[in-house]
C-alpha cells in the first residue's frame, strides 16, 4: 500500500513536459511551439517560431493556428507549409494571416496549436503541441 502512495504522490507531484515525439517503424516525428512571436503588417499576421524535427525522405508538412482573444470577438488564422527534413531540430518561422473578416492580432497573449505530419515507407505519423505563446512587435 505505501508503495501505491509514493507513486500516486510522485505522479502528482512531477509537472508536466514537453511534448512527446511520435516515433515508429523508423519515423521520427517532433514539433515544439516557441515565443515570442512576432506581429506583421499591423496584426494583419503574426510570425511564429518552431522547432522541428523529422527524419521523413520526402519532408513533412506543418500545420499551425494561433488564436487570440481581441476586443469582443477572436482573431484567429492558420497556415500549413512544408518543411525539408534533417534528422535534428531546426528552427522555422510560419507567418499565420489573421481571417479575411475578422479581427487581427494584437499584442499579447494567444495560444498556438501545431502539428507536424509526416511519413516514411510503410509508415505515417503526426505530433501535435500547443503552448501559450506572447505576441510582440
Amino acid at each position: 500500500m505505501a508503495a501505491i502512495l509514493a507513486g500516486v504522490a510522485l505522479a502528482l507531484s512531477v509537472t508536466s513536459g514537453p511534448a512527446v515525439a511520435f516515433f515508429s517503424g523508423g519515423l521520427f516525428l517532433d514539433v515544439q511551439v516557441e515565443s515570442p512571436a512576432t506581429l506583421v503588417a499591423r496584426g494583419a499576421a503574426v510570425d511564429v517560431p518552431l522547432e522541428v524535427t523529422c527524419n521523413t525522405p520526402e519532408g513533412a508538412f506543418v500545420f499551425v493556428t494561433v488564436t487570440q482573444h481581441s476586443g469582443s470577438g477572436v482573431a484567429q488564422g492558420s497556415r500549413s507549409t512544408s518543411v525539408g527534413c534533417t534528422g535534428s531540430g531546426q528552427q522555422i518561422v510560419v507567418r499565420v494571416s489573421a481571417s479575411s473578416g475578422g479581427k487581427t492580432f494584437k499584442q499579447g497573449t494567444a495560444v498556438a496549436d501545431a502539428e507536424i505530419f509526416g511519413c516514411r515507407p510503410g509508415v505515417c505519423g503526426t505530433e501535435t503541441d500547443s503552448e501559450a505563446i506572447t505576441i510582440q512587435r
